[in-house]
């Protein structure tokens, strides 16, 4: 569930018993009346809609919608009726976290398990965050080293906190300009 950056609608992602068939519909707050159903997703076994939408910054008729439509947990731009615009992450990894955007909402950041090179399959035992370009889809590696980070971006997006830890280092902590 999740409020229109207007607060005049809601957002709420409706799924079957089986839970199977999911339906992201957009409510009207002050009627409560069904506006639109923007789009379904149906899998044979489950559909598991864990994250609400998240708005765009400065483009409040578009969301970010994290989905596992291609087996991976990733991002796709979605406008405010249902058109699917672009899938922003892709690959065998899994966008674990989306940490936001920058204050202008043209790049966004997630962490994910994605391999820092961008190659191969992603390793779950390897954690790193990604500066989207929002209109472009390009993705850079914000962190480089090989291992787990952990990060928050701050609000405008011109910084984070890496807390980075490997094998070979125990823990290093780093203010990163992104």
């Amino acid at each position: 569930i999740a409020w229109s950056p207007d607060e005049k609608n809601i957002y709420i992602a409706e799924l079957n018993r089986e839970q199977n068939d999911m339906h992201l519909v957009r409510f009207s707050a002050v009627t409560g009346k069904k506006e639109i159903e923007l789009f379904e997703e149906t899998d044979s076994r489950y559909v598991e809609p864990t994250h609400a939408p998240i708005f765009r910054p400065n483009h409040p008729d578009q969301f970010i919608w994290q989905s596992e439509r291609d087996r991976f947990n990733h991002a796709y731009l979605f406008n405010t009726d249902g058109k699917l615009i672009r899938q922003l992450t892709k690959g065998e990894w899994v966008v674990t976290n989306i940490q936001g955007f920058d204050s202008k909402g043209d790049y966004l950041f997630v962490s994910g398990t994605a391999p820092m090179s961008g190659k191969g399959k992603g390793s779950s035992m390897q954690s790193y965050t990604w500066r989207i370009d929002v209109k472009s889809g390009k993705m850079t590696c914000l962190t480089k080293e090989i291992g787990v980070h952990y990060t928050n971006v701050n609000p405008s997006g011109n910084y984070m906190i890496d807390n980075f830890q490997s094998p070979t280092v125990p823990r290093s902590i780093s203010i990163v300009k992104t």
